[in-house]
């Protein structure tokens, strides 16, 4: 067993932890706690029946529900989520044989066509959303009001700081 010299006692980004125990540095424990929120998502996922969606898949749901005023095409993805054409053409093709999404041509251009949900794809963005909501509440209970706005303020303040 080596010594802990002051040095490392005092250093500024951890508590020296006993022995067996994690070290409490900011960015191994918003890890950890990310990845204690993912398995509680994927906890309301399964139980709302969509345990077996992509993040990428879901992400791009989500993209064309909010968007589902306007029209969409293969190339909005490619530049609202910075991945290449190949990439997306690969995505949405699974997510068409999978029924989420369908691809409409348009009248001014034959090339073009448009990115829509399907009906199943509509369906299975909202009981996502449901899982997200339901994290969220569950996570929200486990501390104060005044704990969770502490921690909105600080967690916004580190991602404006980190961009």
């Amino acid at each position: 067993m080596t010594d802990t010299s002051a040095e490392e006692k005092n250093h500024p980004c951890c508590n020296h932890p006993q022995q067996g125990e994690l070290p409490q540095v900011i960015a191994a424990q918003m890890r950890r706690v990310n990845n204690l929120i993912a398995r509680r998502m994927n906890v309301y996922s399964k139980a709302n029946g969509v345990e077996d969606i992509t993040p990428m898949h879901a992400w791009i749901m989500s993209y064309l529900y909010r968007n589902r005023e306007k029209e969409i095409y293969q190339r909005d993805i490619e530049r609202d989520f910075s991945i290449t054409r190949s990439t997306v053409t690969n995505i949405l093709q699974l997510m068409e044989r999978k029924g989420y999404i369908c691809r409409q041509s348009v009248a001014h251009d034959a090339r073009l066509k448009r990115l829509e949900l399907t009906d199943a794809g509509i369906r299975i963005h909202e009981q996502m959303m449901l899982s997200l909501h339901q994290t969220d509440e569950y996570i929200k209970s486990l501390l104060t009001e005044e704990e969770n706005a502490e921690m909105l303020r600080l967690l916004n303040k580190l991602r404006e700081a980190l961009k």
